[in-house]
């Protein structure tokens, strides 16, 4: 039982600093020369944080082929932390 409390308490300490935050993607495109069954994905997405001012940020990274690639409008959200703007983490593996 101890075990179990001490692995809860050091996965909270793990994401401290992480805020609940909303994305929504300004700007999407798939890049040519993606290894087989991905796309290659860049997409500006302006982040806004609880509270804050919205920053924008931009990523490029492969996704599987099955699933739809971000379009413009879209929102989702992400866990970010203020003091890494750069670093964010996406509750799914939607992008």
């Amino acid at each position: 039982m101890l075990a179990g409390a001490s692995q809860t308490v050091q996965a909270g300490a793990a994401y401290k600093g992480f805020l609940s935050c909303k994305a929504r993607v300004l700007f999407s495109e798939e890049l040519p020369f993606a290894p087989i069954g991905t796309w290659l994905v860049r997409a500006t997405l302006e982040i806004t944080p609880p509270h804050g001012n919205p920053y924008l940020l931009t990523l490029q990274d492969w996704m599987p082929w099955q699933g739809p690639p971000p379009r413009r409008g879209q929102s989702l959200r992400v866990r970010c932390d203020p003091a890494d703007p750069g670093n964010p983490h996406f509750n799914s593996r939607s992008f």
